[in-house]
């Protein structure tokens, strides 16, 4: 009878230990799926695949509230949506996502692991936010800067920061502390750690080489450096020719440029 019950609890424990087993694996199963549709949806600017990458990520956190991993994709599938809201001046969905990001961009920046990932992602936010309403950009300007302070503080070579740190550059006004020299310099050593870096997880935070080479591209258009804007978005459509942004946007309006001058 004692080796019966002995018998009984292995098997027991072996059948357990299967289905946490299987559990884990299609959760990063699950994960692997929702970050490469995210990676799609950022090909093509598209907002319905975002969301469903989004749902995704919420349904993993449901089961799993402690994965950070797919929190920080959360978030970063909401600052796209925020992102796309302000190209079609869609204030509901820029009001549905704003919040909520900012909450999780927090949650992030306080992770020991993912906490540089976390504070760029915030400042990227924010900068949406100053965007939407520009008057926040009395209160939220400094406060941009010192997460990508403490962002590059973390992490010296986290690529994102540098990209993030050029768009701010970029788009604010002389007067205000912006620059296009400025800009050009942190989307360069954006690219220059990009080219040095190694994936090895497909599910850590990778996204940014492409964005990177197209801000190149428009700070150079911007400062009719025309022939470098030319090699820096061939370059991102050499990486990946279905880049949407580049291949349907910057790219011919450059041309009409080059050609009109």
């Amino acid at each position: 009878m004692k080796h019966l019950i002995t018998v009984t609890i292995l098997f027991t424990f072996i059948f357990v230990s299967l289905n946490i087993a299987g559990s884990k694996d299609e959760t990063t199963q699950t994960l692997k799926d929702a970050v490469a549709l995210t990676i799609k949806a950022n090909l093509y600017y598209d907002r319905e695949m975002f969301e469903q990458a989004a749902n995704s990520f919420e349904s993993l956190l449901k089961n799993e509230p402690s994965n950070k991993i797919a929190l920080y994709h959360l978030t970063f599938t909401e600052y796209r949506l925020l992102e796309i809201s302000l190209s079609k001046g869609n204030e509901d969905l820029f009001d549905k996502y704003y919040e909520k990001s900012v909450k999780h961009a927090e949650q992030i920046s306080s992770d020991k692991i993912l906490s540089s990932e976390g504070k760029t992602l915030l400042a990227a936010i924010y900068m949406m936010k100053i965007a939407n309403s520009p008057f926040s950009a009395v209160t939220l300007s400094g406060t941009v800067h010192d997460l990508l302070d403490d962002a590059q503080k973390l992490q010296p070579k986290n690529p994102r920061s540098y990209i993030i740190r050029g768009i701010m550059k970029f788009n604010t006004p002389s007067m205000f502390g912006g620059s296009k020299e400025d800009a050009m310099k942190n989307f360069n050593k954006a690219i220059s750690i990009f080219e040095r870096e190694e994936i090895v997880d497909s599910t850590a935070p990778n996204w940014g080489y492409l964005e990177s080479l197209a801000w190149l591209g428009r700070v150079n258009t911007a400062l009719e450096n025309y022939e470098t804007a030319l090699y820096a978005y061939k370059k991102a459509l050499n990486v990946e020719p279905n880049f949407m942004w580049v291949k349907m946007n910057l790219l011919p309006n450059l041309q009409k440029k080059m050609n009109g001058k």
